[in-house]
């Protein structure tokens, strides 16, 4: 499977023998603003690295989950 951005340039390359086979579908996602996504993606990076490291009841991995979804129910699109 292949995801990419819709803002992303791609092409697809003509088939020399055999055929291809394809489905494609489109998703949206709740947030809508590129850079509140990224900084979503980050954080949540950042938050499951220390999760592992310090494990899920510490107080800190439980506050930024806490900011997290904060977050994502801010940007998010009704």
């Amino acid at each position: 499977m292949l995801l990419y951005p819709s803002s992303s340039l791609h092409r697809v390359t003509p088939v020399t023998r055999g055929e291809r086979i394809s489905v494609f579908f489109w998703l949206q996602s709740l947030v809508a603003d590129d850079a509140a996504r990224e900084t979503l993606f980050d954080l949540d990076q950042s938050v499951q690295a220390l999760q592992t490291e310090r494990g899920g009841q510490d107080p800190e991995v439980l506050r930024l989950m806490r900011v997290y979804h904060n977050l994502i129910r801010r940007w998010a699109q009704p």
